[in-house]
């Protein structure tokens, strides 16, 4: 049987709620050439029967289910390499879904370019409200590389732009087609690690990719605010960005790239390092990453080896010395300032929205009177052609119609007789 084009590889916990959707939209892809491998990482839902029903039911041609105990979506993701034969291969999450193009796209843009790497566009899906969203402006910066009009005839490295390859593309693997023989070329894997153990990965195949592509259509659909995972995962493994990140620094160095990269990956590792601290849930997750920071983990994260002024953000700045004095009151009481003040702007931008919104509906309405007037213009107009329209019908028909027309024939007549 000849190897798939795509292997696509679904690390599964505890994600029954979700996971029929994802695999719907996996079975209605437009590009049918692809293998399906599904790591079950332990779970203790009903997340296992459910891929034995999507296994026995013949949607897929090819469709295989693996297990484990819970040792994370990291060392789900290796055990998934090892038993993958597509020349490219596409990470999923088992609670996100896609759009049926993503795979005839993102494999189109791959043989066109010879890519290693193909990136496209997302959209956040708020489980909540159950509506996708834009992400945060700045999340993902293609133009940094490749603008929309160019994205059809041009592939990248990231020493086009050193600077700004980790923040412009994230360190997410569910966006992102890659050519399996890259990977192993580089003998790239996933770190045993619960949270952000996707970053390693990523960020080195980034560095490492001779031809980049992207897409600038949103084909992933990223769940988020599902209620569920921070406690159970960020909060019990709250230091594991550090380990991430200092992992990072390490394989970079060890491939002699950190300095090339420097500057984009402090901005980055900085940038993580305040997200994964602001976004912790309790006080004791909290003080054990920051402290775990301040005794160290800024040092192996490498956040100390640029002057303060590298960091083009000044919220970033300060986080940096706060933590680096080990105040961990100031630096919470810090973010509570700014926090009110982001809540104060983020109202400001609704006013400005809804008076924008208001000013639109006003011309709308205008515009609508004003085609109502034209339409009704036009209508009498209609009407006096068609009374115009009966009159000279009438007169056609009238007697003294024909008799005029009768005697116009005399003339003519003698006109031909002359002739003759």
């Amino acid at each position: 049987m000849p190897s798939p084009t795509v292997s696509v590889i679904v690390p599964v916990f505890n994600s029954a709620a979700y996971l029929e959707r994802a695999l719907d939209s996996l079975s209605a892809q437009t590009f049918q050439d692809f293998e399906v491998i599904c790591i079950d990482d332990g779970s203790d839902d009903n997340s296992f029967e459910v891929l034995k029903r999507y296994r026995d039911s013949g949607s897929f041609s090819s469709f295989s289910i693996l297990t484990q105990r819970h040792l994370g979506p990291g060392r789900a993701r290796n055990k998934g390499l090892e038993e993958a034969q597509g020349t490219y291969v596409l990470f999923m999450d088992s609670d996100d879904f896609i759009e049926p193009e993503l795979l005839e796209h993102a494999v189109a843009r791959a043989e066109d370019l010879s890519c290693d790497i193909v990136v496209w566009d997302v959209w956040y899906f708020n489980n909540r409200v159950q509506r996708d969203q834009h992400p945060a402006v700045g999340t993902l910066e293609f133009p940094a590389f490749v603008s929309l009009e160019e994205q059809g005839e041009k592939a990248f490295c990231a020493s086009d732009n050193p600077d700004a390859i980790f923040t412009s593309f994230q360190n997410w693997p569910w966006n992102k087609l890659f050519r399996r023989s890259f990977i192993e070329e580089h003998g790239l894997r996933f770190p045993s690690l619960f949270r952000t153990e996707d970053l390693p990965f990523t960020c080195e195949a980034l560095v490492l990719a001779k031809r980049i592509g992207v897409i600038y259509e949103r084909l992933s659909h990223y769940r988020m605010r599902t209620g569920q995972s921070s406690m159970d995962t960020k909060d019990r493994h709250a230091q594991d960005f550090i380990e991430a990140f200092a992992q990072l620094k390490g394989d970079l160095q060890a491939r002699g790239l950190y300095e090339t990269y420097r500057t984009s990956y402090v901005r980055w590792a900085l940038g993580g390092a305040v997200y994964n601290l602001n976004s912790l849930t309790t006080p004791r997750a909290f003080s054990e990453a920051f402290d775990a920071l301040h005794r160290g983990g800024i040092n192996r994260m490498g956040l100390l080896d640029v002057p303060l002024e590298t960091y083009a953000n000044e919220l970033d700045r300060q986080s940096l010395r706060l933590i680096e004095s080990g105040n961990s009151l100031a630096y919470l009481f810090f973010w509570m300032r700014n926090h009110c003040e982001f809540v104060d702007d983020h109202k400001e931008a609704i006013d400005m929205l809804e008076a924008d919104l208001d000013a639109a509906r006003d011309d709308a309405h205008r515009t609508r009177e004003q085609l109502n007037r034209k339409i009704a213009e036009l209508e009498a107009a209609h009407a006096e052609l068609d009374a115009s329209e009966e009159e000279l019908d009438r007169l056609q028909r009238s007697a003294e119609f024909r008799y005029g027309t009768a005697l116009l024939r005399i003339p003519r007549a003698i006109q031909r007789r002359l002739r003759g």
